[in-house]
């Protein structure tokens, strides 16, 4: 009788492994790899977007205009020959909520994410360090993450947001006439800041898993 059973169990077991195959582990290499040459091409003042693949990321991604290729966005600065992302994020990510400063190969985790950008738009030498002035001074002032997503206030703000107040700061106010105050979402989005005439496109990258 123990056999039979034992028997029954051991097929049991090879069916159900048949079945429901274990997951192919992911090797992380090669998406390493295009990130690190996604950094060699990165400079002060670049935006940096990335594609989350979870469903706060899909609801981010449906705030988008036209282009819904990303998610969530931040400022690149180097210092000290590391490449730095400041963001503006909310969440369980960030439980402080205050502006954060990470690695690009942190803010660009595989794990979490499916692609990456970088876009450009064109600065002089005194509004890249205008902007690394401003950045600078969110980060040591603990700017919070808008919840709200309101852009006529200062003291808090969402990714977008701080992403374009720095640079158009930075740009003399350059960028207020693309504010969109008269459509559906009111302020500026993820695509507007992309898919802007003054920004140009670096490179996109869909991992490779």
């Amino acid at each position: 009788m123990k056999s039979i059973v034992a028997s029954f169990l051991f097929l049991f077991f090879i069916v159900g492994a048949c079945r429901y195959p274990r997951p192919t582990p992911v090797n992380y290499t090669n998406i390493y790899i295009q990130i690190d040459s996604v950094k060699k091409m990165l400079r002060n003042g670049d935006v940096i977007l990335r594609n989350g693949n979870d469903e706060v990321s899909q609801a981010a991604r449906s705030f988008n205009r036209i282009d819904t290729s990303y998610s969530h966005c931040g400022l690149v600065l180097i210092e000290n020959d590391t490449h730095y992302v400041y963001h503006a994020l909310g969440g369980s990510y960030n439980p402080s909520q205050k502006l954060m400063r990470q690695i690009v190969d942190s803010f660009s985790n595989p794990v979490h994410n499916v692609a990456l950008g970088v876009y450009r738009y064109k600065l002089d030498t005194v509004q890249l360090q205008t902007l690394r002035t401003i950045i600078h001074q969110y980060y040591q002032q603990g700017l919070r993450f808008d919840l709200f997503f309101n852009l006529e206030t200062d003291d808090e703000m969402y990714c977008a947001e701080f992403v374009f107040k720095s640079l158009n700061q930075a740009m003399h106010n350059s960028l207020t006439p693309y504010l969109k105050k008269d459509s559906e979402p009111f302020g500026i989005t993820l695509d507007d800041l992309f898919l802007h005439p003054n920004c140009q496109l670096v490179t996109r990258v869909s991992y490779k898993y």
